[in-house]
């Protein structure tokens, strides 16, 4: 399923842990603040990044095309653990160290 969604450089779409999938190969990126806006910067040319129009454009995720738009649809996550569920093991591990250091006669240091 992909979208029409032209890449907008930093703006574009964020992967997991927040982060943006574009990234600058020459490294030149820079964020400033200019007023209440963020401004990304290319240090290598000294002008306002273009986004996906620059050569040294690329995806994190490889799902810019060649015509700048991000292809990149997140994953959907259906395996969700139960808290209680991990608890309880949590809970069964604690016990089972309990009886170790017991036997070991340590467990006034747990």
């Amino acid at each position: 399923m992909a979208r029409n969604v032209p890449c907008l450089g930093p703006r574009c779409n964020l992967g997991q842990g927040g982060t943006s999938l574009f990234r600058c190969t020459k490294k030149a990126l820079k964020v400033s603040k200019r007023g209440p806006s963020l401004v990304f910067w290319c240090m290598y040319l000294n002008d306002e990044c273009i986004g996906a129009k620059c050569q040294y454009a690329s995806c994190d995720a490889r799902a810019m095309s060649p015509q700048g738009l991000c292809l990149y649809v997140p994953e959907r996550r259906e395996d969700v653990r139960d808290i209680v569920d991990e608890a309880r093991k949590i809970e069964g591990e604690v016990q089972k160290l309990e009886r170790h250091l017991k036997k070991l006669g340590l467990k006034d240091y747990f």
